[in-house]
């Protein structure tokens, strides 16, 4: 029993993980910006998912990877609305 608590406990951490960003990706697409999402935990996130995905490779862990990248995805959305929002406030203040 404590075998498979331990599994459903890294199961559902997994799985937060893994959709965490995409509430934040859906409403940063449909607006078209990104408000209150700093440059730092979207790149922190990123680079978080990059290096993951990175040592699952090396350590041939491959069934973490869909986790990493699908959470590496939705972030990825944010990061370019964050960057046409940067763009378009440039364009107005030149």
């Amino acid at each position: 029993m404590g075998i498979f608590l331990h599994e459903l406990v890294g199961l559902i951490g997994s799985v937060c993980f893994a959709f965490g960003p995409w509430p934040q990706a859906f409403l940063s697409w449909k607006k078209q910006r990104a408000k209150g999402v700093t440059w730092s935990f979207i790149l922190l996130w990123l680079s978080g998912s990059f290096f993951s995905s990175i040592y699952a490779i090396a350590t041939e862990k491959y069934v973490l990877l869909p986790n990493y990248i699908c959470g590496g995805l939705g972030i990825s959305i944010v990061l370019y609305v964050k960057i046409k929002e940067t763009l378009r406030k440039k364009g107005k203040n030149a």
